[in-house]
């Protein structure tokens, strides 16, 4: 019995020893390329982070240091996805499309499943007017996550861009589904009902639209154009009086303003508004724009003149 002690710790020593030399052996066995390649990527991932930490709230605060810090660590490693992706949102907004879709398209041959890349391929494609390779890559996301509202938006877009306006508005109604409060889900809705001439249901979105953005120019425009479709002349009115607080050297809004008039009835204002639509398009030098007003002014004095009010 007095030998068993040193006989476990000579067999704890033994086993400990082995496993240190399978250790030292396995570094040992590491090729020269093996080690440079680890050091090569440690250092990219030490770069990528320098990056990282200047992130915050969804941007880089220190836009110009961490894209040379991205182009470090993509230099040393290019395959890290992460530091591939944050590049290529930097040179999207810096307007370099190309380097963008080309950073983004690598991100996606190492990780065909990058769910963020592909929706980000998809936006620069749709920006450069490839709705079809867009739609596929944002149906790409939505086969892997189905809850993202904005996904089906720019999907929706590009749809609608295609002229293919039954799929366009199946996928707005799919992103107000998940958010109802999505303002580019409303007014592109209802520009789709719009182009199938649905004005009712074009009007409902373009009003929900308006509401959650009520100083938006392009909004109010397609409701005083849809409202104009449905004879709706005072809500016209209204928007184009709106759109001229917006807007206020628009020629061609006292136009439409004089067109919403006449359709009230109210000749006398009809004719004011096409008056001040005749001036500005001869100050702004457009003799085109102007000879259109000037048949539309001939159109509105030709008219009888309004029979006046009853006394009471």
């Amino acid at each position: 019995m007095r030998f068993t002690v040193p006989i476990i710790l000579l067999c704890l020593l033994l086993v400990i020893g082995g496993c240190l030399g399978q250790s030292s052996s396995s570094r040992s066995s590491m090729t020269p390329e093996e080690a440079a390649i680890q050091q090569r990527q440690a250092a990219a991932a030490d770069a990528l982070d320098k990056a990282m930490q200047l992130y915050h709230d969804g941007e880089f605060l220190e836009p110009d240091a961490a894209f040379e810090y991205l182009d470090e660590a993509i230099e040393l490693d290019p395959t890290l996805v992460t530091a591939r992706y944050q590049r290529a949102l930097l040179l999207f907004n810096r307007g370099s499309v190309d380097e963008a879709l080309a950073d983004v398209e690598a991100v996606i041959k190492v990780k065909p499943d990058h769910i963020k890349a592909h929706f980000t391929r998809g936006y620069i494609l749709q920006s450069r007017g490839d709705y079809v390779g867009a739609a596929k890559d944002f149906s790409m996301v939505i086969g892997k996550d189905d809850t993202i509202a904005e996904v089906y938006v720019q999907r929706g877009f590009c749809y609608a861009s295609l002229d293919r306006m039954d799929d366009a508005i199946y996928d707005f109604s799919q992103a107000l589904a998940i958010n109802p409060a999505h303002r580019d889900a409303n007014y592109h809705r209802g520009l789709a009902y719009m182009a199938l001439g649905d004005y009712k249901a074009a009007l409902y979105d373009l009003t929900q639209a308006l509401t959650l953005d009520s100083q938006s120019y392009e909004i109010i425009m397609a409701r005083a154009a849809t409202s104009m479709k449905l004879k709706r002349y005072d809500r016209a009115v209204s928007d184009f009086k709106r759109a001229i607080v917006i807007e206020p050297n628009q020629s061609a809004l006292y136009a439409l303003l004089g067109e919403g008039l006449a359709g009230t009835g109210d000749i006398k204002g009809a004719i004011k508004a096409v008056k001040k639509a005749l001036l500005l398009s001869r100050a702004e030098n457009n003799p085109e724009m102007a000879a259109t007003y000037q048949e539309q002014l001939d159109e509105y004095l030709a008219l009888p003149a309004p029979a006046p009010k009853p006394e009471e």
